[in-house]
């Protein structure tokens, strides 16, 4: 199905019809193998260690990817960051502005809440709750500005909700993302479902739960014109099998969550400020691959993972150039 073309801001998008909604069985094959999707797993792994330690600034993201700022209203953060709106939501006008390390922001209580942490509390206190909802849309921050005129922005939320949800079925934990309007190469594929499964596998492993399904619900689901030729080359890719891999983590609560994002955030400052040139072990393979990743985009050289799939792709980023 072609979908539907529009004309959205000079561009031509193909558009499908009605909303969308998919569902992953296996989560834990977030990884993309596809070579002809080109995957920045770099950003991928960078952006959910941004988003985990609550920030908003391209001092971080926009090293991992330049054209980052052509988002964003002020050069220095971006506005609809899920970040800030998920480890410190705050009931003000004014943008986000969090460009510190994750300490100085999940240490934080006073004036913000940490929809994270309430996740996690609703299912400490009912397991089968259905609380356990983040809101990434914020009407204060993102309709009006403070002189009550309609906010004009560059970077206005995609995403607006993700409840975690136990399986009625089992001992498992589902994941539901709403979205208003998703771009299937840029964001669907390339960032979001790899952000919010990783989310969900954390976070199913703090509460105790097993990994479940996961669902995207799209109300306008498309892709851009300039992108038809990649897009149709990757539907002709054939794909034997869907690996998956799920660690042993090494964490069993928010707080120590907490302390591995804190260690990993001032390791990330210190490899891309170029103040130490090595990789330091976290005592958690799911901790240690990610750096390992976040090492690899600035040493350019070999590492061995614990993930079989990291191997897989990062060898057809240095053997086959």
């Amino acid at each position: 199905m072609d979908g539907i073309p529009r004309n959205v801001a000079g561009n031509v998008c193909w558009e499908f019809p009605e909303p969308v909604c998919f569902k992953i069985m296996i989560p834990s094959s977030r990884w993309i193998v596809i070579r002809e999707r080109k995957w920045n797993a770099y950003l991928a792994y960078a952006e959910s260690l941004w988003i985990a330690s609550g920030r908003n600034d391209l001092e971080m993201i926009g090293h991992y990817l330049k054209r980052m700022v052509d988002f964003s209203d002020d050069g220095k953060t971006l506005r609809g960051a899920y970040g800030p709106r998920i480890r410190a939501y705050n009931n003000n006008v004014a943008d986000y502005s969090i460009n510190t390390l994750a300490s100085s922001v999940l240490e934080t209580e006073n004036l913000t809440v940490d929809q994270l942490r309430f996740v996690i509390k609703c299912f400490e206190e009912d397991t089968n709750t259905r609380k356990a909802v983040i809101q990434l849309g914020d009407p204060i921050k993102d309709c009006f500005d403070s002189s009550h005129e309609k906010k004009e922005t560059k970077d206005f939320p995609c995403t607006r909700t993700l409840h975690f949800m136990k399986d009625a079925n089992s001992n498992r934990l589902n994941l539901m993302v709403h979205m208003r309007s998703n771009d299937l190469l840029w964001g669907a594929s390339g960032i979001d479902i790899f952000n919010f499964t990783f989310m969900q596998d954390y976070v199913a492993r703090i509460i105790g739960l097993e990994l479940g399904c996961y669902y995207h619900i799209v109300d306008n689901f498309h892709y851009y014109d300039s992108f038809r030729p990649k897009i149709e080359a990757i539907s002709k890719t054939e794909l034997n099998d869907e690996p998956h891999y799920e660690y042993d983590l090494g964490f069993s609560n928010i707080s120590e969550f907490n302390t591995g994002i804190v260690n990993l955030g001032k390791w990330e400052e210190s490899i891309r400020k170029g103040t130490t040139p090595d990789l330091i072990d976290f005592g958690d393979d799911f901790f240690d691959d990610w750096a390992k990743v976040l090492y690899l985009f600035h040493k350019k050289t070999s590492v061995t993972f614990k993930n079989p799939i990291l191997n897989q792709i990062m060898c057809q980023e240095f053997c086959n150039g």
